[in-house]
């Protein structure tokens, strides 16, 4: 009787499995959204935490969720799990009030990460019955969708650097005092498409939590306004990455700042004659 009793928890164990992130204490899913670890996606345009996922397919271990949020704001849960035979994904929409609730299981091979110039996608792999791949999640940054994108970021020490894409304006800082500026600026297709895609994997649309407090002196300064379509961003921070947001946000800006120096444009500038202290 006692062996029997083990055996049958043990297939309890099998059939029912384990998620261990989204259970509450009684080993019930539960529709509580982790905002500092779940994957939460706002039509592709607001995906925070997508770190988590890019760490989950490298582990290849452990759990992850991706919550979805219709059009009319309802969530809908992609609980992801490692097994001996690949990924198991548990897609529940039972949330969604204009859906069809229902919970369903897909067992998968592999789980791809695929990046292009316009499209960020991952994508569930050999997956049984009759879908092959299942698209688990897509952040697209094409600029060429977009009716209007335009940003000025001004940077360094007093904001004195610029880049600014609205009245076409390119400003260096020699830091000697002096400044050399360009007023015919422009970027070329592929440089807007290349700083378009950085913003949107930056979640640059997403709620911010930025610091102007630094205790350098002197210390470098970013200021970043974004024109997209009718909407516009603006945002101000400092080096010092006093919060998570500073440092997404000033490696944003870099990257920006080193595709703007790669061109021919700057490139052609006067070299820095001076030098802060």
């Amino acid at each position: 009787m006692r062996s029997s009793g083990i055996l049958l928890i043990l297939i309890t164990l099998i059939i029912t499995g384990c998620f261990n992130q989204p259970t509450n204490g009684e080993g019930k899913f539960t529709t509580t959204i982790n905002e500092q670890e779940d994957v939460i996606n706002s039509h592709g345009m607001i995906v925070e935490n997508r770190e988590k996922l890019d760490a989950f397919i490298q582990d290849k271990k452990g759990t992850q969720r991706v919550v979805h949020y219709t059009i009319e704001g309802d969530p809908i849960f992609n609980d992801l799990k490692y097994t001996d035979h690949g990924i198991e994904m548990r897609h529940d929409n039972s949330e969604d009030k204009f859906g069809s609730p229902q919970v369903t299981i897909y067992n998968c091979q592999n789980l791809v990460r695929n990046e292009t110039d316009k499209l960020l996608s991952y994508t569930l792999t050999g997956c049984e019955g009759e879908q092959a791949k299942l698209e688990l999640l897509q952040i697209p940054f094409d600029v060429t969708k977009q009716d209007k994108f335009e940003f000025v970021l001004k940077y360094g020490v007093n904001l004195k650097n610029e880049i600014n894409t609205i009245d076409m304006k390119l400003v260096k800082d020699l830091q000697n005092g002096e400044v050399v500026e360009v007023s015919d600026f422009g970027l070329s297709e592929q440089e807007r498409g290349q700083i378009y895609k950085e913003m949107v994997l930056a979640n640059y649309l997403g709620e911010k939590e930025l610091s102007t407090e630094c205790n350098r002196k002197p210390a470098v300064s970013y200021d970043l306004s974004v024109q997209i379509n009718n909407g516009e961003r603006h945002y101000l921070w400092t080096e010092c990455k006093n919060t998570k947001d500073d440092g997404q946000m000033t490696d944003l800006a870099q990257a920006i700042i080193k595709i703007v120096q790669a061109g021919s444009i700057y490139k052609q500038l006067p070299e820095v004659k001076g030098h802060y202290e």
